[in-house]
């Protein structure tokens, strides 16, 4: 009866574990997703200065890889509590069969924890110092893609791929090491359990002469000792785990830590102007002050322009005004709504008419005045979806100028009360601009009643202002109407004079001739500038040290063809994987370092099955007891248990340091691939899915697959040798193996194509979510500008939420693969203890125990092996 009851426990110990790792999965789905929210809720939040501290590079890993470690830990973390209760419960029963003996295998297990802490403390420094080189390594990476185009220009793709292959150098240095402690880590607790059993034997039988070591005690003491190979088998992947989760919540932690933007830099009380600032002192972080003594009051409906010379602190007043800086005293005020056309144009990987509309509703009357006050109803025309074309990510396939308009547009339509333009005009030809002054800016323009505040070098344009400011040193040095400062001489004159002398003979330097000829003051600073200029340009024309950006030719410019996108989705692959992959691995890994990883493998199972064997003889032997003989079996369990340890941690070490030399391997291919694919793939391919593959999959090849390696060629060994056994001991067995096996097979034919597939489609999903991140980390003073955060954050918990939809199904896929598998398992224990009962009369002799205890451990290597 107890043996054909026996094979119902693992069927209610199924329904347990499938109920207790669905529920675990559902609170890693929801953790993971919490931390990236977080995350990059706060990332919008950052102050300039914590920016300055705090790369993008760092940002994708905390993303990409940090919030991933709790993924990991989850399902494990329980193991924490149960194992040592686990534990407590198989040596309690093991005193009543070994009594006080099984103290000296619990001294064993208690002169282990030392060791473990020791070399868990070794982890945590080291994954601290190698998460700061992955940093590294990931922060170049996506400064060298962000400006690939430069860098092959130049060539210069062989000195870049040499300085990232150093960092990876450094890296991998410190993943050796790490590869070292974990494989002590590994080797030391599975190797316990025999150390245990050594132990309790060695002192049972010398603890009193009438203890003789029988069957029952042997298997019954290994059945025990096999219940605290699991959780002892688990700790080292737990310490590990724990250990990156730890150095990952101090990344997290600190990065949350992080100063924010003080909501109190910008007050928007009641005033009668629309910007005020009252003895405004400005820096960025803890530098020295870049703005000084700022005091300005622009009227509601004025135009004002901010003029000075290059890095006077122009841009950095307009960031004053949006909160940008850190305050160090004085007050800032603003009054109404804020749309804001940043230096450097911030474009989406969007429609041009989700860039305009940017979450708006769309007007098509104001759209279109808009279009056509921006000048951009020509290029639309040139476009062949017109405004519904895509824009590649960072405007790539849109010149300069227009990403310029198109930024300006964006700002027109948000029909705000108050437009901060930081030099929009640069960009433009010089009759667009004129054009766009008129149409947008000016006196007469869409944005006329509007507060503006533009900084520009067209001097051309100064004479419609209302009021300039003249910015030099980091001060407000003049300010007052065109005529009152040309009549003073003073900084605003200097300016146009140097202003002058860098100005190419064009349309634009014609007309503010023509303007300054018009008064006294004005002929003299054009004779004076006209003078220096003529003496420095002899002997040659240099161009003007203004930047200037002239309109790309059309075929100078990506343009997706009609009916496609320019930014096509992620395609995943279908099938199986290819040997082809495996071959290439294994070659990375050296075939010299697989061959004796394989063959130590081997010898390690024959260790363990020859103690195991060994035991049966020890056993059946009834003059066991005499001391010659006990002496003789325990030096035998011994030196086979040390042959196995040695076995064991060669295999290790090995497979350690090949695994990693094959992650190395992959890795330089990936960079040198990467970086010599031509600039249209770059165009095409948003940078997030790029370094996806350097941050989030390089990890996996340099953590997770050689620990999943490590795990999994023990257990083929394993099934191996337990076949072996099966065959000679129950032949009759093999008939019911045949059909099971055959089973099995089609189960996981089913499922390994289905989890594959499923694991592609995660993987081409998560990648959206970085391309997101990054991109929203560029704009990051416009998204704020124009309140736009809560919209970025709803999109970014939108594209998680469907990557965890597709991260899910795999979920439920495996818990589906885990009843069908204990299904089987459950099976091969029914019909071993069937064939035990009809085969023999005796079922307490050792060869029918041990061959019990084979059946238990092929369920439970098929069932985890295949997971």
């Amino acid at each position: 009866v107890y043996k054909v009851l026996k094979p119902h426990a693992p069927c209610r110990t199924l329904h347990l574990n499938g109920q207790y790792y669905n529920k675990t999965y559902l609170h890693e789905c929801k953790i993971r997703s919490a931390l990236i929210s977080g995350i990059y809720r706060k990332a919008l939040r950052v102050s300039s200065s914590a920016k300055k501290d705090t790369t993008v590079g760092e940002i994708v890993n905390l993303m990409a890889v940090d919030a991933h470690r709790f993924f990991e830990l989850i399902s494990y973390l329980h193991m924490l509590w149960s194992g040592p209760l686990i534990m407590a419960l198989a040596l309690y029963f093991l005193y009543d069969l070994l009594g006080a003996a099984i103290f000296a295998g619990l001294a064993v297990m208690i002169l282990m924890v030392p060791l473990n802490i020791w070399i868990a403390i070794k982890l945590r420094a080291l994954q601290i110092e190698q998460m700061k080189i992955k940093d590294h390594r990931v922060k170049m990476m996506n400064e060298i893609l962000s400006g690939i185009k430069v860098l092959k220009l130049y060539a210069w793709e062989t000195s870049f791929e040499e300085n990232i292959k150093n960092i990876r150098e450094k890296e991998m240095k410190i993943l050796v090491r790490m590869a070292y402690y974990s494989a002590s880590t590994f080797f030391v607790w599975t190797l316990a359990p025999f150390l245990v059993s050594l132990a309790c034997f060695t002192t049972y039988v010398f603890m009193e002469e009438g203890n003789d070591l029988t069957a029952t005690t042997a298997f019954m003491s290994l059945s025990l000792l096999n219940i605290l190979r699991q959780p002892m088998t688990m700790f080292p992947m737990i310490i590990t785990m724990a250990m990156q989760a730890l150095v990952s919540i101090d990344r997290i932690n600190k990065f949350m830590n992080n100063e924010e933007l003080d909501p109190d830099n910008v007050t928007h009380h009641p005033h009668k102007s629309a910007l005020v600032i009252e003895n405004g002192i400005f820096s960025w972080g803890e530098d020295e002050a870049t703005l000084k003594n700022i005091n300005l009051e622009v009227p509601k409906g004025a135009l004002t322009a901010v003029v000075g010379p290059v890095g006077c602190g122009k841009s950095s007043l307009v960031s004053a005004l949006l909160g940008e800086m850190e305050k160090k005293q004085g007050n800032v005020n603003t009054v109404g709504s804020i749309a804001y056309v940043p230096q450097q144009a911030w474009i989406q990987n969007a429609t041009l008419q989700d860039n305009i509309l940017f979450g708006r509703k769309m007007d098509r009357q104001h759209y279109d005045k808009v279009l056509e006050a921006c000048a951009l109803k020509s290029d639309i025309e040139m476009l062949p979806g017109g405004d519904q074309t895509e824009i590649g990510e960072k405007g790539i396939n849109l010149s300069g100028g227009q990403k310029q308009r198109v930024s300006l547009a964006r700002a027109v339509y948000s029909n705000a009360d108050i437009y901060l333009l930081d030099d929009p005009l640069s960009a433009v030809d010089a009759h667009v601009g004129k054009h766009i002054f008129e149409n947008v800016i000016g006196p007469k323009g869409l944005l006329a009643g509007k507060t503006r505040l533009l900084v520009t070098h067209g001097i051309s344009y100064l004479p419609h202002m209302d009021e300039i400011l003249v910015i030099s040193g980091g001060e407000i040095s003049e300010s007052g109407n065109y005529r009152e400062l040309l009549a003073q001489r003073g900084a605003f004159s200097e300016f146009l004079v140097e202003h002058l002398q860098e100005m190419e003979e064009d349309e634009e330097l014609d007309e503010i001739k023509d303007i300054l000829s018009v008064k006294p003051e004005g002929r003299q600073l054009l004779e004076r500038a006209l003078s220096v200029r003529s003496t420095s340009s002899k002997g040659s024309k240099k161009g003007s040290m203004r930047k200037r950006t002239s309109k790309l030719e059309k075929d100078g410019i990506v343009v997706p063809k009609v009916g496609t996108t320019l930014i096509e989705k992620e395609e995943s692959a279908t099938g199986k994987v290819s040997w082809a992959v495996y071959i290439k691995y294994f070659k990375g890994v050296g075939v010299w370092m697989t061959f004796w990883a394989l063959v130590t493998n081997l010898i390690n199972q024959g260790f363990s099955a020859g103690a195991n064997l060994w035991l049966t003889r020890w056993a059946e032997d009834t003059e066991a007891h005499l001391p010659a003989n006990r002496d003789m079996y325990l030096g035998v369990y011994g030196a086979l248990g040390g042959g196995q340890a040695i076995s064991l941690l060669f295999s290790a070490a090995i497979l350690a340091i090949g695994c990693l030399n094959a992650a190395k391997i992959l890795h330089h291919k990936l960079l040198s691939h990467t970086l010599r694919l031509p600039m249209s793939f770059f165009d095409t391919t948003p940078l997030g899915r790029i370094m996806n593959r350097f941050s989030k999959d390089v990890d996996i090849a340099d953590v997770m697959l050689p620990m999943s390696i490590r795990s999994w060629i023990p257990m083929i060994f394993s099934v191996l040798f337990i076949f072996i056994v099966i065959s000679i001991t129950t032949p009759i067995f093999m008939s019911v193996i045949i059909p099971l096996g055959i089973f099995y097979y089609f189960i996981q034919t089913f499922y390994v194509a289905t989890s594959r597939q499923l694991k592609r489609i995660e993987s081409v999903t998560r990648s959206p979510i970085y391309s997101h991140f990054s991109e929203s980390l560029t704009g990051q003073t416009t998204i704020r500008a124009y309140k736009k955060q809560d919209g970025f954050t709803k999109q970014n918990e939108d594209k998680v939420d469907f990557n965890q939809m597709c991260s899910y199904p795999s979920i439920i896929a495996n818990r589906w693969l885990a009843i069908r598998l204990e299904l089987v398992g459950s099976l091969v224990i029914l019909f071993a203890c069937l064939f035990a009962v009809l085969g023999r009369e005796d079922i307490d002799n050792p060869q029918e125990k041990y061959r019990e205890r084979t059946h238990c451990k092929l369920k439970k290597i098929t069932t985890t092996g295949q997971r």
